[in-house]
């Protein structure tokens, strides 16, 4: 009995990232009334597939980027799959430099989490201009980018708290 009680932990614990992500999502495509913020909310959901695919790739395969994608595409009413690319794009470049981002610290993280954040607003800006065929508002785009930059500590954080829930052991 004690096993089966273990092993449903674990199940519930490695579906964590996953369901933090689709909170984030979900508070992206909520309506706030600040005023000019719907149109430059931070990319929530960039982060944490960024974090994620850093501190626990395992926990977010590909599969599961896909989705998180295509699932925040269909809320938004953006071009379908474009999110999706744009994520398994990340997850990819993360993976292929994860030896390199788990030796550094804090800092160093942050600093290419703000080339990425700039490349996928602007991959973002560039297929949904493609899509629609006008071209949309680059700075829209930026002003995204820069303000996921900018709560990049604090979310971190927040993720790294759940982080650190994932490697308790269960009682």
């Amino acid at each position: 009995m004690v096993a089966l009680d273990n092993k449903s932990g674990i199940g519930f614990k490695a579906g964590i990232p996953f369901i933090s992500t689709v909170i984030l999502i979900l508070l992206m495509q909520l309506h706030y009334k600040i005023p000019y913020i719907n149109n430059i909310f931070p990319y929530f959901s960039l982060l944490a597939i960024y974090y994620w695919c850093i501190f626990k790739p395992n926990l977010m395969p590909m599969s599961a980027v896909f989705f998180l994608g295509l699932f925040q595409d269909i809320l938004s009413g953006g071009p379908l799959g474009m999110t999706a690319l744009c994520f398994i794009l990340i997850r990819v470049f993360v993976i292929a430099q994860s030896g390199r981002f788990l030796e550094r610290e804090f800092l160093f993280n942050w600093l290419v989490f703000i080339m990425v954040s700039i490349v996928y607003g602007f991959l973002n800006w560039a297929i949904a201009s493609l899509y629609l065929k006008e071209t949309q508002n680059l700075w829209n785009s930026l002003g995204q980018s820069l303000l996921t930059i900018a709560i990049f500590p604090f979310l971190s954080l927040m993720l790294s708290w759940v982080n650190k829930f994932l490697a308790t052991e269960n009682r």
